[in-house]
């Protein structure tokens, strides 16, 4: 069944009346009947002085949406489902930071699971710090909104792994139930630590030259030089435990309707010779394994060590590109905006993500307005990557949103455009959440909607 007769079929379903149709018309028409019956039904929502966001929310729910290409794994199960985990590990929570106890030690602060879900003040404070839950709807001490995201991940940090073939088919399923067939989670780093292979002496002395390095062709020498180090049996035995951890919960995943992919990392917070080892080590797991299909870099981009690494980073991914040409990788570049970094920051990162990193698909994006050669950028953009889009992280971690996005530059443009969640766990959305912010921030056509779906299917590294 085509895309727009499967969106035609379930409206048809849930307003009936709506459409002057019958049931036999309906099944013998051609596609681009079901189109305009579609398009005209997503017109209709927009009538009035304000759009029907019920309408909008079932709309999206039911409609077909591709692929969800921008999120990770452990932000992605909610902090309820770990708190399961956590009970079924026998493990405990400390009360007092909040923190996972897998030993008890503090009897005044360390409870069991259900002791903190009989003490409704402290479970809904766990999920405050656990997830962005209530963030906004009501007064309480709270960390600044980026913190308040990216410390989620150390809360159920300990617990994250422990069901991950569990965690991925609830991620399945739910993908299922709002109609999305393919999902490329960014799932872990490899593991392997740079202090397995070098001294701290010769790791401070590495870090120091990566960092003094003046050109792309001064780190590659450096780079060169350690990889010859790493590379060997030991290393090699890291990458095939990585990946037979991998096969091993994704056995089960793939099925006729859907299909699920994974990226590898390393966190840009990490000092040069750790990030190298991470880069390199996911390189070789994505050349040796089809479920590992990219590589990428995480963590705040606003770190102190994110920002003066930041190029460093991006010639290490110039070396390893050329090195594994056949090796996808995207990139979160550009999750700034103004008074979050001194201004200097926000005037080359998706530049060289793109121009030094060769990065085929750029995370967010949002500092394009401040870039300093924005309007080549993206002509570049337009004909050689794709941004995705994430409206609801984007609003809550940087204070960007509605007429402030550079969607609204992008879509102009014409630079292809996927639309995902980073992340449902803690951000407490969904993909369908996200095209309605989409409609109703932007009104984009249902053409543009199904532009984006196509991208998520068609612009996938799988």
């Amino acid at each position: 069944m085509k895309y727009d007769k499967i969106v035609v079929v379930m409206l048809i379903v849930l307003f009936g009346s709506t459409f002057v149709i019958s049931s036999h018309a309906t099944t013998s028409m051609k596609s681009g009947d079901n189109f305009q019956v579609t398009a005209k039904f997503y017109d209709s929502i927009f009538e009035g002085d304000k759009p029907n966001i019920a309408k909008l929310n079932l709309f999206f729910t039911q409609m077909p949406k591709g692929g969800d290409l921008h999120h990770h794994y452990t932000g992605t199960i909610y902090a309820e489902t770990y708190l399961d985990w956590v009970n079924q590990k026998g493990w405990y929570i400390d009360k007092c930071t909040f923190g996972i106890v897998k030993k008890r030690k503090n009897k005044r602060c360390d409870i069991t699971v259900q002791a903190l879900l009989e003490d409704d003040a402290l479970y809904r404070k766990l999920l405050t710090l656990w997830s962005d839950k209530d963030y906004g709807n009501h007064f309480h001490d709270q960390p600044p909104p980026d913190s308040n995201f990216f410390n989620t991940f150390g809360y159920f940090g300990d617990v994250s792994d422990e069901y991950m073939d569990i965690g991925l088919n609830i991620i399945k399923q739910r993908a299922l139930k709002e109609n999305v067939v393919y999902i490329e989670t960014m799932l872990s780093r490899i593991g392997a630590k740079s202090s397995d292979y070098f001294d701290s002496v010769k790791t401070k002395q590495l870090n120091q030259l990566l960092r003094e390095a003046k050109s792309q062709q001064s780190v590659n020498k450096l780079l060169e030089q350690i990889a010859t180090v790493l590379i060997g049996e030991r290393f090699g035995a890291s990458v095939n435990e990585f990946i037979s951890m991998v096969e091993k919960n994704h056995r089960g995943i793939d099925s006729h309707n859907f299909v699920m992919r994974y990226q590898t990392y390393a966190s840009r917070t990490s000092e040069p010779i750790q990030v190298f080892v991470d880069l390199l080590s996911g390189y070789l797991a994505a050349k040796n394994s089809p479920l590992i299909v990219g590589v990428n870099i995480v963590a705040p981009e606003n770190n102190f060590v994110a920002l003066a690494d930041y190029t460093l980073h991006m010639r290490m991914f110039n070396y390893l590109s050329n090195k594994y040409p056949n090796i996808n990788h995207s990139l979160h570049a550009g999750e700034l905006t103004l008074g979050m970094v001194r201004p200097k920051d926000l005037t080359f990162h998706i530049e060289e993500a793109r121009y030094i990193a060769q990065a085929q698909r750029i995370g967010h994006g949002v500092d394009l307005p401040y870039e300093q050669h924005s309007v080549e950028l993206l002509e570049d953009l337009k004909e050689n990557a794709v941004i995705e889009i994430n409206l609801t992280s984007n609003e809550f971690i940087l204070g960007v949103k509605n007429n402030e996005h550079p969607y609204l530059i992008y879509s102009s443009y014409g630079v292809p455009l996927v639309i995902s969640t980073d992340d449902s766990g803690v951000s407490r959305n969904n993909l369908s959440r996200e095209y309605m912010l989409l409609a109703t921030r932007y009104k984009p056509s249902y053409k543009r909607i199904k532009e984006y779906v196509y991208n998520s299917m068609c612009d996938t590294f799988s």
